[in-house]
């Protein structure tokens, strides 16, 4: 009787394996969706939607006076309605908004300068601005991220300033009223890597993607680093029912200084943009590695980033799960767009592009059944 080895028994069982991976990908449908512009009346700096729904979307604007501006949808034009968020050193003013947070029940925005910790809340339907203090509170800790999970309170990815920290501290809650700090427990990304805490999680927090889901309290968490994301919910002060979506963990090594990271190899991926809907979570793969940025870095543009809306920042490739994890959808854009919104109904997905002369475009996908 002929007798086969077990290695060869587990090469055979590694690619029925791979196979049936490889087949269950291929059997994700996927859709190519033209977009429409749309235009509109204002705009100018305008990179980033923040929200979208069919008879409003809330843009981020890059250099204008104004932080915020929100534009009316009538037909298939877009009409400047109102801006937020005024940029200055006066009362109620912000020098910059480097991260920029939508509560959308209550309709407030919180804009957040991590270069000085000053924030401030603004009620987008009262223009009632209240400055927040929770921040400066905490200036001993850094608060790289959030997302908020009540009219309150936000889930915030955290790095501990310390080299010689080694409590697993990842995510933390923010009372906004008060300044107050919940520690949570149950998360660490599981990426084998064993060298200081402070060195994974500036890594992971300073480039994090976060978002809630519009009613439970489940979240979608990755980072701009790898092509890595994983789902969870949030269990009182603790973290439960992780899974992961995608699983390429940044590579990353501490450098000389033996905390700051370094060591990424070219072909490390950068991340995802996201956007989430009350069914679907919806990533936005980038297009660049880490040698297309080094080469960037060496004035060398790479020859697909060349071109009006074909830069660094702008992305075609969209992956879209469910909430369980399971991957149901693959969606490329034409034109490719710097960032995604995706109307609650999951019919219609808006963004930006660029026209002939790299001016902002807003576009419109028809979404397909998904």
């Amino acid at each position: 009787m002929n007798r086969i080895s077990l290695p060869v028994i587990l090469l055979v069982g590694f690619i029925t394996l791979s196979c049936s991976r490889q087949d269950k990908v291929k059997d994700v449908p996927v859709s190519r969706l033209e977009g429409t512009v749309i235009p509109a009346d204002s705009l100018q700096n305008d990179y980033a939607v923040i929200s979208a729904d069919s008879n409003e979307i809330i843009l981020e604007a890059s250099k204008e006076p104004f932080f915020i501006e929100v534009y009316k949808l009538t037909g298939d034009s877009a009409h400047l309605s109102h801006r937020y968020g005024k940029r200055g050193t006066g009362p109620d003013e912000l020098i910059e908004a480097n991260s920029v947070y939508y509560y959308k029940p209550t309709r407030d925005m919180l804009l957040y300068s991590s270069n000085d910790m000053g924030a401030q809340l603004i009620n987008l339907d009262t223009d009632a601005v209240r400055p927040v203090h929770a921040f400066r509170q905490n200036n001993a800790l850094w608060l790289m991220k959030a997302e908020f999970i009540n009219d309150s309170t936000l889930l915030t990815a955290c790095v501990i300033p310390s080299p010689k920290n080694t409590k697993p501290e990842w995510f933390k809650l923010l009372h906004l009223p008060t300044g107050q700090l919940t520690d949570i427990e149950g998360f660490l990304p599981d990426d084998g890597f064993d060298g200081p805490l402070m060195t994974k999680q500036w890594i992971y927090n300073s480039s994090a993607r976060m978002k809630k889901h519009p009613q439970r309290n489940r979240f979608i968490y990755g980072c701009d680093e790898g092509l890595y994301a994983e789902i969870f919910e949030l269990e009182g002060n603790r973290i439960v029912n992780r899974k992961l979506l995608l699983d390429q963990y940044p590579s990353y090594r501490p450098g000389a200084d033996g905390i700051s990271p370094e060591g990424a190899p070219d072909r490390q991926m950068c991340g995802f943009k996201v956007a989430v809907t009350a069914r679907y979570i919806y990533l936005l793969l980038k297009r660049e590695t880490k040698g297309d940025l080094r080469a960037i870095g060496r004035e060398e543009m790479p020859e697909k980033f060349k071109g009006p809306g074909k830069g660094i920042s702008f992305s075609e490739e969209v992956l879209v799960f469910d909430w369980e994890g399971r991957l149901c959808h693959k969606l490329h854009l034409t034109p490719f767009v710097v960032n995604i919104a995706v109307t609650e109904d999951d019919r219609t997905l808006y963004g930006i592009t660029e026209s002939e002369i790299y001016e902002p475009l807003l576009v419109r996908y028809d979404c397909p059944g998904i």
